[in-house]
């Protein structure tokens, strides 16, 4: 006879990201690099859902311009418009993991969990996992939560100690004192420092100049 332990639940969750497209590319990338929750059968599942609206916006786009690909108020293009975001998606995980205990579920979950509150910022927990004889609910919903609490602060940050979070290799590097990307600023733009410094890294990384 096999023995059956269950996940069920939803996160909050607010990844790094200048743009709704580079958010969710984040998102997804670290939930494809986080340590599984295994069955015999079938591993948890995790689903994502962008909440509804926007809660950010700026006055250019991610490389700090004003183009018109901005949207008004009417819905239309416009620079004047913004740069409208959802910072925030939830994470609904479920799964019936079968050939299981308690004890290993609760620890891979765990885990999971840890390993994901330290490269996005974790907002609300509320999972329940449950076995044949035991069960345990995550109920978190105040802050800070020690969940919260261990995401790693960007290396840009005051409080970052310069140790870079896991999903800054995610983004790419602006030129000096610019939102513009270095190899855009190197292709466009005449910046004697900028071509310097992107020229001196690609010899690093054996391109051709």
């Amino acid at each position: 006879m096999s023995s059956w332990t269950y996940i069920n639940g939803s996160i909050t969750v607010h990844p790094m990201g200048r743009t709704q497209a580079e958010k969710r590319y984040i998102l997804e990338t670290v939930l494809n690099h986080l340590p599984l929750v295994t069955g015999s059968e079938r591993d948890m599942d995790v689903y994502i859902i962008q909440k509804n609206g926007t809660n950010s916006s700026s006055s250019c786009d991610e490389y700090g311009q004003t183009s018109n690909n901005l949207i008004n108020s009417y819905g239309c293009h416009d620079k004047n418009g913004w740069l409208d975001v959802q910072e925030e998606y939830i994470l609904v995980v479920n799964g019936s993991l079968r050939d299981r205990h308690f004890d290993e579920t609760f620890r891979e979950f765990m885990k999971w969990l840890c390993r994901l509150s330290k490269r996005v910022w974790v907002k609300d927990v509320l999972v329940r996992i449950n076995g044949y004889d035991k069960q345990y609910t995550i109920n978190e919903f105040s802050y800070p939560s020690p969940y919260s609490t261990m995401q790693e602060e960007p290396s840009w940050s005051r409080d970052s100690d310069g140790e870079p979070n896991w999903c800054e290799h995610l983004m790419w590097d602006r030129a000096k004192n610019s939102d513009f990307p270095m190899l855009l600023a190197y292709k466009y733009i005449n910046d004697e420092e900028n071509d310097a410094e992107v020229e001196r890294r690609r010899k690093y990384m054996g391109y051709k100049k």
